[in-house]
């Protein structure tokens, strides 16, 4: 009884080892990679300034946040309300960046999390900004993380 169980399960697991049933191809999901990116520069009074970045193929998000304002000649922060928000890339004649075209702006002090979140378009090259509302009185440090997907 032993031989014939022996032969069916050496059959069964050499069938399997050579093929078997053909399987369909699993499909996977791609997961959009997030960057974050730093955008540390100086404003000026009632001045802006762009940080260009682009969006995947799948589209994303943007999280914007602005992060530190600090005075040029002295240490401290400044606790000042500014402008930030993202656009699109406007290209001069010649091919260069030569502005961000603004789809959505908030005004916001310095803060630990995103002031600005919103969804992407896919392939699209976009800009974060910072501007001055008036509330400089001279010019600045700033930091802002801009993170896509």
């Amino acid at each position: 009884m032993r031989l014939p169980v022996l032969i069916l399960l050496v059959a069964t697991l050499s069938t399997a080892a050579c093929g078997g049933t053909p399987t369909s191809p699993s499909t996977t999901s791609s997961t959009p990679t997030t960057v974050t990116e730093r955008f540390d520069a100086i404003i000026n009074v009632k001045g802006s300034s762009f940080f260009p970045f682009s969006v995947g193929t799948n589209g994303g998000s943007v999280a914007i946040n602005f992060a530190s304002l600090s005075p040029l000649s002295r240490p401290g922060l400044l606790p000042l309300t500014m402008e930030i928000g993202y656009g699109t890339v406007v290209r001069d004649d010649d091919g260069n960046i030569a502005m961000c075209a603004l789809l959505k702006v908030v005004q916001a002090t310095p803060a630990l999390t995103a002031q600005l979140t919103d969804p992407l378009a896919a392939g699209v090259n976009y800009c974060a900004n910072i501007a001055d509302v008036g509330a400089l009185t001279e010019s600045a440090n700033f930091s802002i993380r801009i993170t896509h997907s």
